[in-house]
């Protein structure tokens, strides 16, 4: 290798010195991508049978390492299939204009407290069958 303006040539020991390494790094290949890309296209194969399931099943599924699993599925940014939540469908709201109440105060500036309160109905789900509160806790 050359260095500098006087083109010296250093050996691959001086090289290795000089950046604190040891020689026998220079010669390293690694071995984990290849084993990697081996591993992806099993996971793949895992994936296109089940597509909801995560690094945990199909770690159980390949009998490996659950670990090594999510690794690698980081690393090519594979991603199981998720089942999104859906919104509330009320059936009297449908193919209906959206409010028949006006917003009196849209343009109102109150001064001081208590001049407007407002109220506000708010979709809350249910836990066996009993209303909850926004707290959490059972009504009924």
């Amino acid at each position: 290798m050359i260095i500098g303006e006087n083109q010296t040539r250093l050996t691959k020991t001086e090289i290795a010195k000089k950046l604190g390494r040891s020689r026998g790094s220079f010669y390293y290949k690694k071995i984990l991508p290849a084993k990697d890309l081996l591993l992806k296209e099993s996971i793949k194969k895992v994936m296109s049978e089940h597509p909801a399931y995560g690094h945990k099943r199909i770690a159980m599924e390949l009998k490996l390492n659950r670990k090594r699993i999510l690794r690698v599925m980081k690393k090519f940014d594979l991603k199981p299939y998720r089942r999104r939540g859906r919104k509330p469908n009320k059936k009297d709201d449908q193919n209906k204009i959206p409010s028949i109440y006006p917003n009196i105060i849209k343009h109102f500036c109150p001064i001081r407290p208590n001049v407007v309160w407002v109220a506000d109905f708010t979709y809350m789900g249910l836990s066996a069958n009993k209303p909850v509160s926004q707290f959490g806790s059972n009504i009924l």
